[in-house]
């Protein structure tokens, strides 16, 4: 059972960091529109994000992760999906998350990792709430500790907002957890709302819930 979780994982894994290599799933909207002047609109692009704006910055650094109108530079991209996440823009927030976590653009960083999946997942983002779940159900990097409760708790939300991955994640942590985990993991669950806390039951000191 814990090799095919193993395996469940790894592939996930995979899979992710092939889409953050290769850019895919960041902007999807901007495949098949209409062509359009792409340097003029990346200047404007360029402008409002300098200026400030979070939307802009979360654009800009999505070019600059695909590689569409500008050079490809994962280290820009990095520099502005901070911006835009600082500001709360949720999605520079996963995909910042998920740069850290799996070390593109950036040095593999826990820490961030979790710190930018927990302020995404805490606004109801699906795939922020799963990368949540795995760090509990993994305990990935160094002070994060292996939690079923807490694993069952995101992969529940996430699984409520229609991610694709959680409903099996469930059903296996629902083997090796006691039926009263599963109850209170469910409680837990259901009591939670958008910008709602966990109690963290990890020692990562930027953790704000878990």
């Amino acid at each position: 059972m814990r090799a095919w979780i193993a395996i469940f994982v790894l592939s996930f894994a995979v899979s992710t960091i092939c889409s953050l290599a290769n850019g895919d799933g960041i902007n999807e909207g901007r495949e098949g529109s209409p062509s359009k002047d792409y340097a003029t609109a990346t200047s404007r692009i360029m402008d409002a994000a300098e200026q400030g704006d979070a939307n802009a910055q979360y654009e800009l650094a999505t070019l600059y992760h695909e590689g569409d109108g500008v050079p490809r530079d994962l280290a820009r991209a990095i520099y502005w999906y901070t911006h835009a996440a600082e500001q709360g823009n949720t999605p520079a927030q996963y995909w910042l998350c998920m740069m850290h976590r799996e070390g593109i653009g950036v040095p593999r960083n826990y820490s961030e990792a979790f710190y930018w999946c927990h302020r995404a997942a805490e606004k109801g983002h699906a795939a922020a709430m799963f990368a949540v779940g795995q760090f509990y159900f993994e305990g990935l990097g160094n002070g994060f500790i292996r939690d079923h409760v807490r694993a069952y708790i995101w992969f529940s939300l996430a699984d409520a907002q229609g991610d694709e991955g959680a409903q099996s994640m469930l059903k296996t942590l629902e083997e090796d957890m006691a039926p009263q985990q599963v109850a209170e993991a469910q409680r837990l669950a259901r009591q939670w709302t958008p910008g709602g806390k966990v109690p963290c039951s990890s020692n990562n000191p930027r953790a704000r819930f878990c």
